[in-house]
């Protein structure tokens, strides 16, 4: 039910420009975490950020991806189909990647609705031939957009706190 409600997301154009790698196997999962790891690590030691937090960041996101029953890498394709009226190719870029955040927002809320925990961590964008590597992809062919976690929470578990969303912050009533 998840995974539909992201294939019949609305996309501009109806052209549905993404692919899903669903990830379950303990091997495959060991794989994406793995191709995650390494960059992610040499990221943050390139920005200067100290050994502690760098191990303590790694570790966590380590463990937000081995409890989770599900891996779902989004993918984008890397070229898109020339449109005569996009004199650029800016816009069609947009429209793709609004097109797959749609897809993904969807499956976020199906989950919600069924009672699953899913999160969404843009991860992928900053490796994406170790992505690609992972799930079996073709680089030439596809981008990988985000990972998604999906399975159960913790019993008792809450969200974590957010601020409090004011609507006078977000609407305007015309």
């Amino acid at each position: 039910a998840v995974l539909e409600a992201g294939l019949l997301a609305p996309s501009a154009h109806d052209s549905r420009p993404w692919h899903f790698a669903v990830v379950s196997t303990p091997e495959g999962k060991e794989r994406l975490r793995s191709g995650l790891a390494a960059p992610f690590r040499r990221d943050m030691e390139a920005a200067g950020l100290p050994p502690e937090p760098v191990a303590e960041r790694l570790a966590r996101s380590q463990r937000i991806f081995r409890a989770a029953p599900v891996l779902i890498v989004a993918f984008a394709p890397a070229k898109l189909p020339h449109n005569p009226l996009d004199r650029t190719g800016g816009l069609e870029e947009v429209l793709g990647i609004q097109s797959g955040a749609l897809a993904c927002g969807q499956m976020l809320l199906a989950a919600h609705s069924l009672g699953l925990g899913m999160c969404w961590f843009a991860a992928p964008m900053f490796c994406p031939d170790e992505v690609c590597g992972a799930c079996g992809m073709d680089p030439a062919r596809w981008r990988p957009r985000c990972l998604l976690t999906l399975g159960y929470p913790a019993p008792g578990s809450t969200p974590k706190n957010k601020p409090p969303v004011r609507p006078e912050d977000y609407l305007t009533f015309l």
